[in-house]
């Protein structure tokens, strides 16, 4: 069972943009994030973590629109990847996912990504266990939106355990 506590990251007027602690780490899963990957010496993928952040920048003053992402996990939750296009060159290479819940137009929680380079993420151990988190913590906040907590735009006080 893992405690998780939501920290704001960028809250605008169209939309609220959260990342998450597990167990009171001293930093969110995505900044963890930007901080594996903001100094990645190839270029493409330094490429790809320039255009998820410059996304999120977006999402913040445009809202959480379903064009920013590729949906990963399962029909019934809300996991969801960035980018949403992967462009071809001449060899097949290594891309640059962020994965996150994009609970509604005005809101999105950001977790953690890594290299994918493989078909799917359930081949990487890493990307799978960071989308098996989003889930446990996706079906968390149905659970209370079940119990007719209304979850709009903002999650700061919400604390789960999954």
């Amino acid at each position: 069972m893992a405690k998780i506590e939501f920290a704001p990251y960028l809250l605008m007027n169209e939309a609220n943009i959260y990342s998450f602690r597990i167990n009171d780490d001293k930093f969110s899963e995505f900044e963890k994030f930007l901080i594996m990957f903001k100094d990645v010496e190839d270029p493409l993928l330094l490429d790809d973590f320039n255009r998820i952040v410059l996304a999120v920048r977006k999402m913040s003053e445009n809202g959480i629109l379903e064009n920013y992402f590729r949906y990963e996990g399962k029909i019934s939750d809300r996991v969801v990847a960035i980018p949403l296009e992967v462009r071809q060159n001449s060899r097949p290479r290594e891309t640059l996912r962020l994965y996150c819940l994009r609970i509604s137009d005005r809101l999105l929680i950001i977790g953690n990504g890594g290299i994918k380079k493989t078909k799917t993420y359930q081949e990487n151990q890493t990307l799978y266990q960071y989308v098996k988190m989003l889930q446990r913590i996706d079906k968390g906040l149905m659970d209370l939106e079940k119990n007719q907590l209304v979850i709009e735009d903002e999650i700061l006080n919400i604390i789960l355990d999954v």
